[in-house]
């Protein structure tokens, strides 16, 4: 399958193929935006790059939380009516004030099958901890990040959205990795070096996430974009491994993925 990533900045992505549109998260405030968590404020250091055409005939939008870095009031008037969209509960609670549109609720190891034209689509949604820190990750509240699987009926891609989380050997008790075709993990160590302590994956925590499930590409998002994310993206880069992928904003990268036989094990 021939696949095409659009980093826009943050958390928002868009991901292409054979007709189909998935999204994820779109956080769309300005360069020089002040976002307020309640324990720190953050400002927007870049623009995303996205255009009229972007978000356009999205079919299904990836949400993992509701943090205004991930999900803002620019980012949901770009979500139409007609896109499925999947969420925690939060994320419903979100949509039902702001909007009235329906979320599909996932709770991690819950899935949901989709089409869209000759595509089979599964979204499972999988563990994603918001923090080193016990308390930090209890506040930041519950998190998906999802395991994608898209099927033309010959072959089968599976991609793994980390959502904000931190490597911990007790994701592993929850997920049952097959191969994954593409990672998309959120970098930028957020808030490491504070008392509240990494809230993102750093570095050498994506290091012992490859090594663990060895993904066929990785493109890094959530990163260099707002002030709390901390680490700079050349300390990925310094891993120099080939499987890393890294972007600019508004860079559209094409490639084709390992594939997977329809007939993998199931996760």
């Amino acid at each position: 399958m021939d696949i095409d990533f659009s980093w826009i900045g943050g958390a928002t992505f868009v991901i292409e193929t054979e007709g189909l549109r998935i999204a994820s998260d779109p956080a769309l405030a300005p360069k020089g935006s002040v976002t307020d968590f309640f324990w720190f404020k953050s400002v927007r250091l870049n623009n995303p790059v996205y255009d009229d055409k972007t978000f356009k005939n999205i079919d299904i939008w990836l949400l993992t939380h509701t943090h205004l870095d991930h999900l803002d009031e620019m980012g949901l008037t770009e979500i139409s009516a007609e896109s499925i969209k999947i969420g925690t509960k939060d994320v419903a609670r979100y949509f039902a004030k702001k909007n009235g549109q329906d979320i599909e609720i996932l709770k991690w190891n819950e899935s949901r099958t989709f089409t869209a034209g000759h595509l089979t689509i599964e979204v499972t949604a999988v563990p994603a901890l918001h923090g080193i820190n016990p308390l930090s990750a209890f506040f930041a509240g519950k998190v998906n990040g999802y395991l994608l699987k898209i099927n033309n009926g010959d072959t089968e891609f599976t991609t793994y959205v980390t959502g904000d989380t931190i490597y911990k050997k007790h994701i592993f008790r929850h997920i049952r990795f097959s191969k994954i075709d593409l990672m998309v993990p959120n970098m930028g160590a957020a808030k490491k070096g504070s008392w509240i302590m990494n809230l993102t994956l750093d570095a050498g925590m994506l290091a012992r996430f490859i090594a663990r499930i060895n993904p066929g590409v990785v493109i890094p998002v959530h990163f260099e974009t707002f002030s709390h994310y901390k680490e700079p993206i050349k300390k990925t880069a310094e891993l120099n491994n080939p499987q890393i992928k890294i972007m600019k904003p508004g860079e559209k990268m094409s490639f084709k993925l390992r594939i997977t036989q329809k007939t993998a094990p199931p996760l």
